[in-house]
């Protein structure tokens, strides 16, 4: 509901607390959603797991971020190559294209996130209707 406020790009994250309950039946309630949790290890058990949980942001993190540079330095090699063959050069092709291949959310193979690293994948928005979902969300859910 809220996702269209949220600052999309990979150069940078948000951390969400979600609150779930589980009720006599087994079913999950979702209890709130808080934009600032508190990371505070108020046992060795949540210590251990907030020292873990932020090991796998900063590695996902690293991840993308070794991806855009890549993807940055092989853009800028691109319109070298381009200037020197043609000095007229359309800054605004090479801006659309900057947009559609740099400044994107990729994840690069060659910058793999460990395996002992907690991270799925649950939402591509690189992906067209409900592949960006994984098949979790139906096509008739998803606006066009």
């Amino acid at each position: 509901m809220v996702e269209e406020s949220f600052y999309k790009t990979s150069s940078v994250f948000e951390l969400f607390g979600l609150d779930f309950v589980m009720d006599e039946d087994l079913n999950i309630w979702f209890i709130e959603c808080n934009a600032s949790p508190q990371l505070v290890g108020t046992n060795e058990r949540k210590s251990n797991f907030l020292t873990k949980m932020l090991t796998d942001v900063f590695e996902i993190q690293y991840a993308y971020f070794r991806s855009r540079m890549a993807r940055a330095f092989n853009f800028i090699k691109e319109m070298r190559a381009l200037e020197e063959r043609n000095p007229q050069v359309n800054y605004d092709e090479l801006k659309e294209k900057f947009d559609k291949t740099v400044d994107t959310n990729n994840l690069d193979p060659k910058f793999p996130i460990s395996k002992e690293n907690g991270f799925v994948l649950i939402v591509d928005k690189n992906l067209n209707g409900s592949k960006a979902y994984f098949g979790n969300i139906d096509e008739n859910c998803i606006e066009p």
